[in-house]
């Protein structure tokens, strides 16, 4: 039985279910499901392609660039600083 939402996303009051329904990549319609969706929720590691990141931008809806450069932090360490292309 759900407890209530769970909310997703910064600032905003989103469940878990209501994400994992608005998580459909918009060029190839691939979607998440919401074992997935509570997996990134509660920080568990998932298996990421190009197409599941555009599914969580669009669930979250954020620029596909801010997931991708969130993922690249997540799982390889890579941190990408905006500011330092600009000096």
């Amino acid at each position: 039985m759900d407890a209530g939402p769970d909310p997703v996303g910064e600032g905003r009051l989103l469940t878990i279910r209501v994400f994992a329904e608005r998580a459909i990549d918009p060029v190839t319609g691939t979607t998440i499901s919401k074992s997935t969706a509570g997996n990134l929720v509660t920080g568990a590691r998932i298996k990421i392609t190009p197409e599941i990141l555009g599914a969580i931008a669009a669930g979250l809806g954020v620029p596909l660039r801010l997931v991708q450069a969130a993922a690249a932090e997540q799982y390889v360490g890579l941190v990408l600083d905006d500011s330092a292309a600009s000096e």
